[in-house]
């Protein structure tokens, strides 16, 4: 199966995002929607891009109390996207309600269809350093200390849960992941073409090492919202995924 390419849509205006969607027309790549640019052009520019045809990735990250996550989702649901994130620290318990909200959603006609739900494991500015001692109060717990530990930890309850179709996790993972649940779908980040600066990133690769480390899709942002020719870069790593 070919690695597919997330563009993230990382601007501050609408006009900024679309001007870059305009260059990139009858490319097969996904855009990625955050934080920064939903608050600035909300639910009804996503629904906008979705009835246009475009795959888009709703990472908004959720993280919150069970029942507050779930309606979250339902909302990102009726948008269009085909892909939502929360954060599977929250738990077992909050994906068991997500699952519960969607099926009552999609019986109610509410919702067309269920988005495939990613769950967020280590994000991938975090050094390896950083995370242990972030994590250090859970350590005395659960064991779980480095960043490698988290990973599979969370990719374990991705692969057991059926409201999770997916995770996301470094390019530095993603290989043994990829081993230990072959039918997990793995949206990366932290992609960089060989030479461009990694900027806020931590645990990078190219995107032809992430293909071939088994990555399901890479996420490129500044190597190409900022390239002088951002479609003939788009081109460039499509041709590096196949």
């Amino acid at each position: 199966m070919r690695t597919e390419l997330v563009v993230a849509l990382d601007f501050s205006e609408r006009s900024e995002a679309e001007q870059l969607i305009e260059k990139l027309e009858g490319l097969p790549v996904i855009y990625k929607v955050g934080l920064e640019l939903f608050l600035a052009t909300g639910a009804s520019w996503i629904q906008t891009l979705c009835s246009l045809g475009h795959r888009v990735f709703l990472d908004l990250k959720f993280h919150d109390i069970p029942n507050t996550v779930a309606q979250a989702v339902v909302q990102g649901a009726r948008t269009g996207a085909e892909f939502v994130t929360v954060h599977l620290s929250g738990g077992r318990r909050m994906l068991d309600e997500i699952d519960l909200k969607l099926s009552e959603a999609l019986a109610a006609g509410t919702i067309d269809s269920r988005p495939n739900i990613l769950g967020v494991s280590v994000l991938t500015s975090f050094h390896e350093e950083e995370w242990i001692a972030h994590v250090s109060h859970m350590a005395k717990i659960s064991g779980v200390r480095t960043i490698s530990d988290s990973v599979q930890h969370f990719a374990s309850l991705a692969h057991d849960h059926p409201a999770v179709q997916g995770m996301v996790c470094s390019p530095k993972e993603v290989e043994l992941v990829r081993t230990k649940h072959p039918h997990l779908y793995l949206m990366v980040p932290g992609i960089r073409p060989e030479g461009s600066p990694a900027h806020d990133q931590s645990r990078i690769m190219t995107p032809k090492a992430a293909r071939e480390a088994g990555a399901s899709a890479v996420v490129v942002g500044r190597p190409i919202t900022r390239a002088e020719d951002p479609r003939a870069m788009a081109l460039a790593i499509l041709g590096d995924l196949e």
